[in-house]
């Protein structure tokens, strides 16, 4: 454990009740009158809302004290370890598995192994079930030792189909490993950006795509995580690069498909399936492909996600997606409710999801508060959208600065213009790299907003837009984010943007 005193108070107070429970349920001896004194520093721990040494130890001496202070903690985070071990490992069936290697073991050394034997068909199955991959081997090795030392009663051609029965052979399991390991690599640029992607790192995702287009796999694989590997490998690649999004978004509906047919995988493995979803919000949007998004996420096996930390997980990546379908279709009073659920729900959700997830969802939330003229709510969630910072993403804080911007341009406040302006341009000036939609938006912004002329106004906005009528792909995906031209073109027609984009959709369905 952590030396910092506030360790095991962050601990327990991120422990759900039910753990809780468990905990004192499961690992607590009921044998004494006076509940251990472990059990008495974890109740004292977890009432407090601010961790306080001190009063701790006046509330639990005198059998706590300075001295067995420390030995008491320790002892009370490995039994927390231990419960909390045990009750994530209900109803896996990794935990199932690898409990029967446990058992194989403790019977072969005590010479039962008829017994042993039984287990470990059973085992063989479940793990082959859940695809279990490096348990098969560890119970392939658990055999080789029982048929060194047994005169196994168990018939041979029985015990050698379960040994051979592999739902994929040896050479595809080692590109499966390999699809893996790729699509971690994948994973860990994707973090980095999602455009404005610089050359090397071009070169890098087009050699990691020329690798999985040669991969062996087949549409007739029997494994899961084959199919979905590969999958996941050629779609976040053909993301990235923006190449082939009509094929990129088929290979993704077949990877949801999969999982929905398969669900006992989103009970075992949630950040996968929630990485699927994640992809149904950036390459769906792309695609346009705006039902089935919606579809996606109002589809009951996301029913399955019941734990705290993914279940805020998901609700997050279910409102960015959402947030964007409504915006995108004008459907504006579906906004307005999300946005109400939001400002309720989010501070549940925090402290569950990591930065960069964060980062998009106060983003996300700024921009409907802007198209809603919320125009205060706005700022607030663009300054913590821009205050988040962990090395991923630059672009999203690239683009927060200049939503900022426009944010205090439409409060129409001097002083809030003049800092945020200063600000906007020492973040550019300091980075030294400034794509031209960029200065050309901040120039605007900054010239008209002096201007008392609505004509003048009106001469700049159309001067800017034409200098962005061009097909560089930074910024169209910047604009995929927030259209800055429907805004400018929304103050030329002197309507709000709410009602330009209403007006765009209109004429689009007719």
């Amino acid at each position: 454990m952590k030396n910092s005193s506030r360790s095991l108070w962050q601990f327990i107070q991120a422990m759900s009740k039910n753990e809780k429970v468990f905990f004192k349920r499961n690992f607590v001896d009921a044998g004494n009158d006076e509940p251990p004194l472990y059990l008495q520093l974890f109740d004292a721990i977890e009432q407090q809302k601010e961790y306080d040494e001190d009063s701790i130890i006046e509330k639990l001496a005198p059998a706590l004290t300075r001295k067995n202070l420390s030995y008491q903690k320790h002892y009370l985070y490995q039994q927390l370890c231990e419960a909390l071990i045990s009750y994530e490992g209900r109803d896996l069936p990794e935990q199932e598995v690898y409990d029967q290697i446990r058992l194989i073991r403790i019977l072969r050394k005590k010479g039962l192994l008829d017994e042993a034997h039984i287990v470990w068909k059973k085992a063989v199955v479940k793990a082959r079930e859940a695809e279990a991959f490096a348990l098969l081997g560890i119970l392939k090795k658990e055999f080789e030792k029982m048929i060194l030392w047994s005169s196994v009663h168990t018939p041979y051609d029985e015990l050698h189909t379960l040994a051979r029965g592999n739902i994929i052979n040896y050479d595809d399991y080692a590109e499966m490993i390999t699809l893996r390991d790729i699509y971690t690599e994948i994973l860990l640029l994707k973090r980095k950006w999602h455009f404005d992607i610089d050359d090397n790192s071009i070169h890098e995702l087009k050699l990691l795509l020329t690798r999985v287009t040669q991969s062996s796999f087949s549409d007739t694989t029997a494994s899961f995580w084959f199919r979905h590997y590969y999958r996941m490998c050629r779609v976040t690649l053909q993301y990235l690069l923006n190449k082939n999004i009509p094929e990129a978004f088929s290979l993704l509906r077949e990877t949801v498909s999969d999982w929905q047919q398969h669900p006992e995988h989103i009970h075992t493995d949630t950040e996968n399936f929630i990485e699927v979803l994640n992809m149904v919000n950036y390459l769906g949007i792309q695609a346009g492909e705006f039902q089935f998004i919606e579809a996606c996420f109002q589809h009951p096996v996301n029913d399955l996600i019941r734990d705290e930390a993914y279940r805020a997980n998901f609700e997050a990546v279910k409102y960015l997606s959402l947030n964007k379908v409504y915006n995108k279709t004008a459907r504006y009073n579906e906004v307005e409710k999300l946005v109400r659920q939001m400002k309720v729900e989010y501070g549940k959700w925090e402290p569950f999801i990591n930065t960069e997830t964060n980062r998009t969802v106060n983003l996300s939330l700024g921009i409907a508060c802007f198209v809603l003229e919320e125009y205060a709510d706005a700022l607030y969630f663009f300054r913590r959208g821009s205050y988040v910072k962990d090395g991923t993403r630059e672009e999203h804080i690239r683009i927060a600065h200049i939503l900022l911007l426009l944010a205090a341009y439409n409060l129409n406040n001097d002083r809030i213009f003049d800092a945020q302006y200063r600000a906007t341009y020492q973040y550019f000036y300091k980075r030294k790299k400034q794509h031209p939609f960029e200065s050309e938006l901040i120039r605007c912004l900054n010239r008209t907003f002096y201007m008392k002329s609505y004509r003048d106004k009106v001469a700049e906005y159309e001067k800017t837009l034409a200098k962005l009528e061009t097909d560089d792909e930074v910024q169209q995906k910047a604009f995929a984010i927030f259209n800055y031209p429907g805004w400018l073109r929304s103050r030329i027609e002197r309507i709000s943007y709410r009602e330009y984009v209403t007006r765009r959709v209109k004429n689009a369905a007719a």
